[in-house]
Order: C-alpha cells, then sequence, then structure tokens
C-alpha cells in the first residue's frame, strides 16, 4: 500500500511486456538514421493499466509497433507474453498476435460489414464455429452498450459508436493484453469519457492488461495505473501516475505535464492577480486536503486573510491532488508565522511576480 492509500501495481506484479535496452532507428534516405526509441527499458505488469505519454513525435506510435512485432528493434530484447519477440519468425508473431489485441485511432472497421460482422471477423480467422461467434459477438455487444445495433453498419454510428465496436472487436478472441493506440484522439470530450470507462471495465472485470499510447493527459488520469512519458525517443520519467502528476521530477516532462495540469499560475496569471491584490502569494498543495482545510480554517486566529487567486484539482485512477495559490493579507510578522504552519502541515511555495512557479 503507497503513502497515498492506493494500491501499486506493480506489488507481487508478473511482467507480461518487458523492454530491455530497446532502440529503434530507421533510415532518412540520405545516408543518415532516425532514433524513434532510444535505449528504452520498461515493464508492463499483469493486470495494469501503463500509459505512454508525450507529444506527437516523441516515440509512442514506434513503441506500441515494437510491442506487437511489427517493427523490429536496432538493438536492445523484447519479450512479450513470455517470448522474445525481437527474434521469432513471422509465424510464431502471429501466435504471439493473437493473444494482443488492438484499439485503434480511426476504429479501421470494414465499412461493408455490419456491427455483429465487424466483431465476428477476429473470431473468424481463429477458427471459431459460427454458433459459438454468434454467442461471443452478443456477449461483447452487451459489454459495451451496442446490442441494439448489431445489424447497423459504421456509416450509420457515431463516433464513440464506433470506437466501441473497435473495443468489442479487439476483446473478441478474449487477448491477454490490449493495446489502445490514440483510441480517444478522434473523439470529443463527452464520448471520450465513455470509452475511457468502458476501458476501464476491460481491465477490471475481465482482467486484461491494457497498454495505453496517448498525448491526452485526460487517458491517462482516467485509467492508467503506471506511466512512462517519452520525449525524442526516450522515457524521461516512469512510475505511478499519482507521483508523476503530483510531483514531476524532470524538465523536458514538467513541459509536457504542466501544460495539460493548468495548477500552477504562470507569469501573466499573475500580473493579473497583481491587478486586484498586494498580499503575499504562495502556492499550497492539496495532497492532503484535509490538513489544508483545518490550518486555512485558522487564519483569523493568527490575525490573517487570505484569497485564493488561482488553482486547480487533478484526479487520477486513484486518488486526487492539485494546488491553490493564496493570497495573504495582514501584518507582515503574522503572516510569516501563518505561512509556517502551513508548511507544517503542507508543501507551500512563494509565488514571484514576473517568474514561472516551479515544481
Amino acid at each position: 500500500m503507497s503513502t497515498d492509500g492506493t494500491t501499486d501495481a506493480r506489488a507481487g506484479g508478473d511482467p507480461l511486456i518487458e523492454f530491455r535496452h530497446v532502440t529503434r532507428r530507421f533510415s532518412s534516405g540520405r545516408g543518415s538514421a532516425v532514433t524513434a526509441v532510444d535505449d528504452v527499458s520498461f515493464t508492463v505488469d499483469k493486470g495494469e493499466v501503463y500509459g505512454v505519454i508525450g507529444f506527437s513525435g516523441a516515440g509512442k506510435s514506434t513503441l506500441i509497433r515494437l510491442i506487437n512485432g511489427l517493427e523490429r528493434p536496432t538493438s536492445g530484447i523484447i519479450t512479450v507474453l513470455g517470448h522474445e519477440v525481437s527474434g521469432l519468425s513471422e509465424s510464431k508473431l502471429r501466435h504471439v498476435r493473437s493473444r494482443i489485441g488492438m484499439v485503434f485511432q480511426q476504429f479501421n472497421l470494414f465499412q461493408s460489414r455490419n456491427v455483429a460482422g465487424n466483431v465476428a471477423y477476429p473470431l473468424r480467422v481463429a477458427g471459431w464455429g459460427k454458433a459459438d461467434r454468434e454467442r461471443r459477438v452478443h456477449e461483447l455487444l452487451e459489454f459495451v452498450g451496442l446490442a441494439d445495433k448489431a445489424k447497423a453498419f459504421p456509416e450509420q454510428l457515431s463516433g464513440g459508436q464506433k470506437q466501441r465496436v473497435g473495443i468489442a472487436r479487439a476483446l473478441a478472441v478474449k487477448p491477454d493484453v490490449l493495446l489502445a493506440d490514440e483510441s480517444t484522439s478522434a473523439l470529443d470530450p463527452s464520448t471520450t469519457g465513455e470509452v475511457l470507462r468502458l476501458l476501464r471495465r476491460a481491465n477490471e472485470e475481465l482482467g486484461i492488461t491494457i497498454v495505453a499510447i496517448t498525448h491526452e493527459m485526460e487517458v491517462i488520469r482516467s485509467i492508467a495505473d503506471r506511466v512512462a512519458v517519452m520525449d525524442k525517443g526516450k522515457i524521461i520519467e516512469e512510475g505511478r501516475v499519482y507521483d508523476i502528476f503530483s510531483n514531476p521530477r524532470d524538465d523536458g516532462e514538467v513541459t509536457f505535464v504542466g501544460s495539460a495540469l493548468k495548477d500552477r499560475p504562470t507569469p501573466e496569471d499573475i500580473g493579473r492577480i497583481r491587478q486586484h491584490t498586494t498580499g503575499r502569494l504562495v502556492t499550497v498543495s492539496l495532497k492532503d486536503s484535509s490538513a489544508v482545510g483545518s490550518v486555512l480554517g485558522r487564519a483569523a486566529e493568527h490575525g490573517v486573510a487570505f484569497e485564493i487567486v488561482h488553482g486547480g484539482m487533478n484526479t487520477t485512477k486513484n486518488a486526487s491532488f492539485g494546488l491553490l495559490t493564496l493570497a495573504l493579507e495582514g501584518e507582515h510578522h503574522a503572516v510569516q508565522r501563518f505561512v509556517e504552519t502551513m508548511k507544517a502541515a503542507t508543501p507551500v511555495q512563494e509565488v514571484r511576480d514576473g517568474e514561472e512557479v516551479p515544481r
């Protein structure tokens, strides 16, 4: 059990995927090479949701293609479901891929097949009999909430419905691992929530291990247990989602995570705040929100008035965190004593005019 009361997905874990010093280079066609994945090492444990985030061009798509053997590493070792896929023949790779489901950004449904036909397709390829196929298709369409759309064609579905069909198809042959490649990028925010809840159910109810490749922070916050942050082909930070989001440590990762969390005021924000207050500005961590509330409730006893001038709460799969920026008014010595009292309860940082708030 972790310090914030959540369970570490790695505790007693059984790795299904392992990368050891994996590099993938591509020829640029001009005698030079482009390194898409650069000396990457990580493991994905059985039953967890592992997220990989980063800006476009960070190497995420190449990483996921290395997992299912669609790309071969230039160097390093990749083990998936007990097989070293980097050295397997194409025929043996097909066996490993049969245990891996894929969910794509653009759905990739057959336009000429109805919903039931799309879901049944991998079952037909796998050699399932007609009665078993029909039973499995009905079961899956019930699971994704589309039993009434079995005879509809993709052109008659919304984007969210298409992606739910894609998830049903990916689950058809009961895979051990589900690879979700930017699975919500083409969806609106409300539909994204529906798809994320469905992926979470697949993980929690069916026990499927999920690797989610995305540039959307909401995907990681909602469903992932652990996350790797990629930049220029490297993993620059890796760990539990709560730890990475609430306490990022690498400068490159701050650029990505900070751009999504919006919990720290920018110098421009501080300039606007200064237009209506001269109070001392501090940021207060909300990791222990009850302790923060208790201290703020006693501000008047210290002769201090406060105003919340900026803030944000963020929720991960298992916990919440965030920051409040406060403007403190009162006698200098009273404000200083109050700041020291807050520091005893939670991390506090000074906010200086014209400067970025450090992480």
